[in-house]
């Protein structure tokens, strides 16, 4: 049985999670992670020694009760690191940018006490033609100048219930699920409706936790309702396919196949065009909810869950190519999706209590540990 983390259990009713998960992003040798009160530089070039790992923390708010928990996003440039936060005791947060040259902030969203505060910010940013879109727990769409921090529509989106999602942007349109039970397309332009799912009148679908994907010319999302949904650009229905689990995570796509999981440990792998499954048989669950995207190669696919376990799968069967899973300690659980350099996996699992951060570099053929930050203590 899954043992869903907190803000999983409290998804459909009742306040916001206290903490969210972790986030990364990589450039080059250098891995920037958001976690609980800090931001992190961490070099993650596999010669360099374990004890000098860490490049630079940074605690951008000096209050204690702010969080980091949102994935963050990198400018086009490389220069400027965007990220959300969130206020652990209420509903409240910000999006904040550091100059990388300085390691400094550079602007921080809201600015004023007059602008409209976008909640707890637990699904990432997503920066695209130097427009930074974020959505939080006030229920409402942002996009917002990345190098000033500046509004770029005359107002926010507001969907009129909270958001955990992180925003997807294809073209002219931007995709957001809220838990109002609709996912939303907004104009980039000007932040104006375009067409929400389903439509006025249609019937309901179930909550929408996860974030949708955009893959070619459809958009992909997840239901609490066990159904994965796909959407043309237009907001038309092509397919759904019934999961045996809730599902919260988006698809990953290669070759015109998705894969993605379910909150029961399922692992799918379906037709882009039909939804139909292309395994011969539905492998067994995996042991532990699946929150995250999979990562998924020309090879396997790699997919963490909820009771501190990372597996490798066979793209063709979804059955175990590893000996055993990676396991996590104290008390880790695998909420996000791994990040492959090279011939290593980076995974940053979300911690009970224990690091305020924590990242692993794993072998993607044996699944055995090759370096861990920080270094573990002595006695361990």
């Amino acid at each position: 049985m899954s043992l869903l983390p907190v803000g999983l259990r409290g998804a459909c009713g009742g306040a916001p999670p206290a903490t969210g998960w972790p986030g990364m992003v990589i450039q080059g040798n250098t891995a920037y992670l958001a976690s609980t009160d800090q931001i992190m530089a961490v070099d993650i070039a596999p010669d360099t020694p374990d004890a000098t790992r860490q490049k630079w923390a940074v605690k951008p708010d000096a209050n204690t009760s702010i969080g980091y928990h949102s994935r963050p996003a990198l400018s086009t440039d490389g220069k400027t690191l965007v990220f959300g936060s969130d206020l652990v005791t209420g509903n409240a947060g910000a999006v904040i940018a550091i100059d990388l040259d300085k390691v400094a902030v550079k602007w921080t969203y809201p600015a004023t006490d007059t602008e409209a505060n976008p909640g707890s910010i637990f699904g990432g940013v997503v920066i695209v033609s130097n427009t930074a879109y974020f959505a939080g727990g006030s229920g409402a769409l942002y996009a917002l100048d990345v190098e000033t921090g500046t509004p770029k529509w005359p107002k926010p989106f507001d969907t009129g219930a909270r958001i955990w999602s992180t925003p997807a942007v294809s073209g002219t349109l931007a995709f957001v699920a809220s838990q109002d039970h609709h996912l939303y397309a907004v104009n980039t332009a000007d932040g104006t409706l375009a067409w929400r799912y389903p439509a006025e009148g249609d019937s309901e679908i179930g909550t929408l936790a996860g974030s949708p994907s955009v893959l070619g010319d459809r958009v992909y999302f997840g239901s609490f309702d066990s159904n994965m949904y796909a959407l043309d650009l237009n907001g038309k229905l092509q397919w759904k396919f019934q999961a045996a689990g809730r599902l919260w995570g988006p698809p990953a796509e290669i070759s015109g196949t998705l894969y993605f999981g379910d909150l029961s440990g399922d692992v799918y792998a379906l037709d882009a065009a039909t939804g139909q499954s292309k395994w011969p048989e539905q492998p067994p669950p995996l042991e532990g909810g699946i929150v995250a995207t999979p990562l998924v190669t020309a090879d396997a696919i790699y997919v963490g869950t909820d009771q501190f376990k990372l597996y490798a799968l066979g793209i063709n069967n979804g059955r175990s190519v590893w000996q055993g899973p990676f396991v996590g300690q104290d008390g880790e659980t695998m909420l996000t999706t791994p990040v492959l350099v090279g011939d290593s996996l980076l995974v940053q699992p979300m911690l009970s209590g224990a690091n305020p951060v924590r990242l692993y570099s794993i072998n993607k053929v044996t699944g055995a540990e090759q370096w861990r930050f920080p270094l573990p203590p002595a006695n361990k």
